[in-house]
C-alpha cells in the first residue's frame, strides 16, 4: 500500500532546522548563512528548500539567510525557556525539556526578549549550550517593558494593537466599539495632552485618562533603553560565559 506523506507543518520546519543547529554544533561549527546542511538531514532539509529556508549550494544544501535567522529564533526560544523553566520554575529536567518543546513554538521575539532581559541576558542554557543574542543583548537593554500596557503608557506617535479593553461597565465598552476600539484593532497614539488623541484607521478619536487607561495594547515595537556603564556591547560566544 503507497505511503501517503502528510503536509509538512510549521512545527515541522521548525523542528529539522533545530536539528540541524544543533547537529552543526556537536560537530562543533557555529551555525551561520551558508552553513552546509548535515548529510544525514539532507533528506529532510529539502521541504525547507520550498520555503526558502535552505538552498542547494553546488552538491549540498545550506542554509539561507532566512533559514539561518529561523533557526537561530527557535534555538534562542527553547534554551531561554530552558532556562526560565530551570531557574525561576525550578522544574527538573525531564519536565523543564518537555515544556520548551511545547514553548519554543509559541515564543514569539519579544516574548522571548522579555524573557532575556529578566534573566539577566543568560549566555548558556542549563545545559551549558550557547543562547544566541537578541536585540535586547546587543544593546544593553535592562529595563523590561510588558507586552500588554495601558494606551496611557505609549509615547505619541507610538503604535500598537487593541489586546483588550479592560472595563465591565457595557456602555463604555460598547461607546468603544463603535468607535472603532477593538481587539487586534491598529492604534496610533498621537498625542497624550489635554487628551488623549488616537488614529484608528483614517479616524482620529479622544479620549480622558480614565478611558485611556482602560484600553489596553500590544506595542508594535519594543522601546530599546540605551546600555548603561563603559557603553560596551554584549558579545556572544560559543560556549561558556
Amino acid at each position: 500500500m503507497e505511503e501517503i506523506c502528510r503536509p509538512c507543518t510549521r512545527e515541522d520546519l521548525e523542528e529539522i532546522l533545530e536539528e540541524i543547529w544543533t547537529t552543526l554544533e556537536l560537530q562543533g561549527e557555529i551555525p551561520a548563512p551558508g552553513s552546509r546542511v548535515p548529510p544525514g538531514l539532507s533528506a529532510q532539509a529539502e521541504r525547507l528548500v520550498e520555503e526558502g529556508l535552505a538552498r542547494q549550494g553546488g552538491k549540498e544544501l545550506v542554509l539561507t539567510e532566512a533559514g539561518f535567522r529561523k533557526a537561530k529564533e527557535i534555538i534562542r526560544s527553547h534554551r531561554l525557556a530552558e532556562r526560565l523553566l530551570h531557574d525561576v520554575l525550578n522544574l527538573h529536567s525531564e519536565e523543564m525539556e518537555h515544556s520548551a518543546c511545547r514553548y519554543e513554538h509559541m515564543m514569539g521575539s519579544e516574548a522571548a526578549d522579555s524573557i532575556c532581559i529578566l534573566l539577566g541576558h543568560p549566555r548558556t542554557c542549563p545545559h551549558g549550550k550557547a543562547i544566541p543574542p537578541g536585540d535586547c543583548c546587543e544593546s544593553g537593554e535592562t529595563t523590561l517593558r510588558p507586552l500588554v500596557v495601558p494606551l496611557t503608557e505609549l509615547e505619541p506617535g507610538e503604535t500598537a494593537a487593541v489586546a483588550y479593553i479592560g472595563t465591565r461597565d457595557n456602555a463604555r465598552l460598547a461607546y468603544l466599539t463603535s468607535l472603532g476600539v477593538m481587539t487586534g484593532r491598529p492604534v496610533q497614539l498621537v498625542q497624550r495632552r489635554p487628551s488623549y488623541i488616537v488614529k484608528i484607521d483614517e479616524s482620529t478619536v479622544a479620549f480622558d485618562e480614565v478611558i485611556a487607561r482602560e484600553i489596553f495594547v500590544r506595542p508594535a515595537h519594543r522601546k530599546r533603553q540605551p546600555a548603561k556603564g563603559d557603553g560596551r556591547r554584549f558579545r556572544w560566544r560559543s560556549g561558556r560565559g
